[in-house]
């Protein structure tokens, strides 16, 4: 599933921002002749689903961090992955260290197939592949949505910042944009809800931060209640179009680990 949207959406969306704030005031770096932050917010924006959707390729970096860097949050895992719009396969690597757990995996998604591969198998099993399609234990780092590209076509301008803007992006695309394990569900109570965060473009990169912590402040209490916040602090990330211009290809060895050691998975 992909969100690339075309320019005359983002049109459509500064246009509207603009009539909405300035009917109530505005607010943010707007100033008077209001118009005119408020349109310079929407251009930013429509820069970057511009850039995005130019992608060939998309490489990317995710980091989930327990809060706001700048005020100490700690790592708890790292995401590096391609994404290819053109057919929506992916390739995803894992780098974790839950639960005092350090560990890398591998992921392969093509034609709706999963495919997992383990630093535990030793580097002569680099090229051998199991498949996890239906294996939730395995494939939960996976996002439920693999174009890694919501944080900037699935965002609503709010306000200059810096060099970058500062937008709201829906709560149902913030945990189905990260991965699947932290919310196999996207919680009830989140249909109203925005996450705050930061676009900033830097030249062929485009770097974002996500405020999901305090995202959850918005959900009604009933519905917090059952919400497991921890799992879910701050989510920042790097995305620019690879220069790896090779497609993502199905695995060249499969195998089933539980019957063939992965020493010998070529031979299978």
């Amino acid at each position: 599933m992909t969100r690339r949207l075309n320019a005359s959406w983002t049109a459509a969306l500064a246009a509207g921002l603009l009539l909405t704030l300035s009917g109530c005031g505005g607010s943010g770096s707007a100033a008077p002749g209001k118009g005119q932050g408020v349109v310079m917010e929407g251009e930013q924006l429509e820069d970057l689903v511009t850039q995005v959707n130019a992608m060939g390729m998309v490489e990317w970096h995710g980091q989930l961090l327990t809060k706001n860097p700048d005020t100490g949050g700690k790592r708890i895992f790292d995401l590096d992955g391609r994404f290819s719009p053109s057919t929506g396969y992916s390739q995803l690597s894992m780098d974790s260290a839950i639960d005092g757990k350090v560990e890398q995996v591998d992921y392969l998604v093509v034609n709706d197939r999963t495919y997992f591969n383990s630093d535990d198998w030793g580097p002569n099993a680099g090229s051998c592949w199991a498949e996890i399609t239906d294996d939730v234990s395995r494939s939960w780092a996976l996002p439920t949505d693999l174009d890694p590209t919501w944080p900037v076509t699935a965002a609503r301008a709010i306000r200059l910042a810096g060099d970058g803007v500062a937008v709201g992006m829906p709560a149902k695309d913030v945990i189905t944009g990260m991965p699947r394990g932290l919310f196999p569900d996207v919680p009830a109570g989140l249909d109203a809800v925005e996450a705050k965060g930061v676009v900033t473009p830097h030249g062929h990169l485009i770097e974002v931060s996500v405020d999901v912590l305090n995202m959850w402040n918005d959900v009604p209490e009933e519905e917090l209640a059952a919400i497991d916040t921890r799992r879910a602090g701050w989510w920042a990330m790097t995305m620019k179009e690879s220069q790896d211009g090779s497609a993502i290809a199905p695995p060249k060895y499969l195998f089933d680990p539980a019957v063939t050691p992965p020493s010998q998975c070529k031979r299978a």
